[in-house]
């Protein structure tokens, strides 16, 4: 199985994909746990350009670094990850987040991202994508509570994260099966419930 996290920054996403790689393991699951962007050497490598204050990209290229790191990711690390028994994956982002951010985000069209993306992948698709759902309020209060510095993509207005997350909703509503809206605004404990039991309810038999 192939799982991605979704959501703003602040949602919660780190702190659930630990929980749900301690659960999964405890239940004899082969997890392999990653990111995007990064993941692989080269793709960490991106990671630091895209997320730099100091790195002033356009749109475009913003999405093709992307692209790139998570073209990287399918073949060096998922795909052979995928084969074992009992194999689960699961990724902080995924393509989804592409689609909202740089389609929705950055006004470069959500169908052309889509599009793009199934060549990026291979056409390796999540078999479940959960969307932890916080507002803006609430990303920007915990993200504040960290007290790190914003990078390049939190530095972002407030219509940019309000367009990302109504993409996000919109994914929800348009791929009912695949992704599931999970209300992050709850404490942890809550969180990792409606976690828990998204995941249960695609574990295979």
């Amino acid at each position: 199985m192939l799982i991605n996290f979704e959501g703003i920054d602040g949602s919660g996403k780190s702190t659930q994909l630990t929980r749900a790689v301690a659960w999964l393991t405890s239940i004899k699951y082969d997890v392999l746990l990653t990111r995007e962007p990064g993941g692989t050497a080269a793709g960490e490598k991106i990671r630091d350009l895209l997320l730099d204050p100091n790195s002033h990209l356009s749109g475009r290229a913003e999405y093709l670094l992307y692209s790139a790191s998570r073209a990287q990711l399918v073949e060096e690390i998922l795909l052979p990850h995928l084969r074992k028994p009992r194999a689960i994956a699961l990724v902080d982002r995924y393509a989804d987040s592409s689609t909202v951010y740089q389609g929705a985000g950055r006004e470069l069209g959500v169908e052309e991202i889509e599009a793009v993306n199934v060549f990026v992948t291979g056409n390796l698709t999540p078999d479940l994508t959960l969307y932890l759902d916080v507002d803006y309020e609430t990303s920007v209060a915990r993200r504040a509570a960290t007290g790190a510095a914003p990078d390049r993509l939190e530095q972002n207005p407030r219509e940019f994260f309000e367009a990302v997350r109504q993409a996000y909703l919109d994914l929800c509503y348009r791929h009912p099966t695949r992704v599931k809206k999970i209300d992050a605004r709850a404490n942890e404990d809550e969180v990792f419930a409606q976690v828990k039991a998204a995941i249960a309810g695609h574990l295979p038999v």
